[in-house]
């Protein structure tokens, strides 16, 4: 018996008041306030410290349980699972806590698997209910369960990745990193090829999914490198597009307009056209966010020619939208109408009314801009029919008409003057009744 306790704790039932009044003081306490006494109880080990946990059979010497006394263990706690499951929806919160860090910790006895899947589980509903002490206590025990693992040999590779998801749902996100790393340390001294890019890809993704850009895209890079120059083609072209996703994201986009553009020499190569086009016009809008205003023309130039050859018309109406936005800040309008009016044809060839309609209103602002109001009201009039069509933005073109063509004096309104000169019979009352009509 290990002498962690006072004489308080000599029964369950005074150990359990104890443990409620901790762990439902604050939502989330701060990890220095954690109590030493909670602490102590938690991480005992349940087959031999007091106080002993009604669950556990009375023994008249301290040993571990049987293989019967484990199954029937077993039995009880996921019994008080559901318990503290029913408490728990019932509103009986800290209770409920209670209850299944009390699972937890008996868990231990049936062994790190049984364990480590009860934190993961304990640790959700912790974590969703800002349960600060229960959070900290899981992570802590798991840090003993990690440290014990890894001491063994051979590593079971399987139990430490689920440490790796447990800290994971602790929000832990470094030490699930660090025990990722510690793994592939591990396979790259044993010379496990295969296993080291299994952990790789693991730590990538879990990088990636925490907001961890740049570490993840060095990670993707490091898969990379190790394919060598006989990689797999399937491998190669996922890593190049972790890379870039990772490397956009973390803002490095020189960086990943190289990936971006191996990554269209490996579709070329591999024979796959079809994700070129995207591609293209991706590396084009890279280009111009870095104001490199000539590669970025080139590479719209030859996205909208291979979209419009694959019949990617939306891929080609984009690159066609952006070079004309870019001319038109460069101040050149009659490259911008032919490029509207290549759009169009894009538009219809695709039958795409909304594109049709959007790439009008944009021609009749253009004429606007350039005090062409004829023309204007000629674009606006082709939106309109469009518009009415699709039941959209009708109203909208019908404005700008109106507003065009009362500038232009081509629509007329009468004066309070004429409309006195001519006026019109009042409107009866609806409610008036005249008799019966034959």
């Amino acid at each position: 018996m290990l002498p962690i306790f006072s004489t308080a704790w000599r029964h369950w039932p005074g150990a359990i008041a104890i443990a409620l009044v901790g762990w439902a003081s604050l939502p989330i306490v701060a990890w220095a306030q954690l109590s030493p006494v909670l602490l102590d109880l938690f991480l005992s080990d349940p087959e031999l410290t007091e106080p002993r946990d009604p669950l556990l059979p009375e023994l008249p010497i301290v040993r571990p349980l049987s293989p019967l006394e484990k199954l029937a263990l077993e039995a009880e706690l996921d019994r008080l699972a559901i318990e503290a499951e029913q408490l728990f929806f019932e509103g009986q919160t800290e209770l409920a806590f209670v209850e299944w860090m009390r699972e937890v910790r008996l868990r231990r006895i049936l062994g790190y698997e049984e364990e480590i899947a009860a934190i993961q589980w304990v640790g959700l509903r912790a974590w969703e209910n800002s349960r600060g002490e229960e959070t900290q206590l899981l992570a802590i025990r798991l840090r003993q369960i990690q440290t014990d693992l890894l001491d063994d040999e051979p590593l079971n590779i399987e139990l430490l990745e689920e440490v790796a998801v447990a800290f994971e749902v602790l929000r832990d996100i470094d030490a699930a990193i660090a025990v990722y790393e510690t793994l592939i340390v591990r396979a790259t001294q044993a010379g496990d090829r295969e296993e080291r890019q299994r952990l790789l890809e693991n730590l990538a993704r879990l990088q990636a999914t925490w907001f961890r850009f740049a570490v993840a895209a060095e990670s993707y890079q490091t898969l990379l490198s190790s394919l060598g120059s006989n990689g797999d083609d399937v491998k190669e072209v996922e890593y190049l597009k972790g890379a870039i996703q990772n490397y956009q994201a973390a803002g490095e986009v020189r960086t990943a307009i190289t990936y971006q553009r191996r990554l269209a020499r490996k579709y070329e190569q591999t024979a796959q056209p079809l994700p070129i086009p995207p591609l293209l016009l991706a590396i084009a809008r890279n280009y111009r966010n870095l104001d490199n205003l000539a590669q970025a023309q080139n590479f719209y130039t030859t996205t909208y020619s291979i979209a419009l050859s694959q019949r990617q018309t939306d891929v080609a109406s984009d690159a066609l939208q952006d070079l004309a936005e870019i001319y038109l800040e460069q101040d050149q309008p009659e490259d911008v109408f032919y490029l509207y009016q290549q759009r169009l044809a894009v538009e219809r060839l695709s039958y795409n009314g909304y594109g049709l309609m959007d790439t009008f209103d944009q021609i009749g602002q253009l004429y606007e801009a350039q005090d062409e109001p004829s023309a204007a009201i000629s674009a606006y009039k082709e939106a309109l029919i469009v518009a009415e069509h699709l039941n959209y933005r009708d109203a909208y073109f019908k404005l700008k008409l109106l507003q065009l063509l009362l500038a232009e004096e081509r629509l007329t309104v009468p004066t309070l003057e004429q409309h006195l000169a001519n006026p019109r019979r009042a409107l009866r009352d609806p409610d008036y009744w005249q008799g019966n009509r034959p």
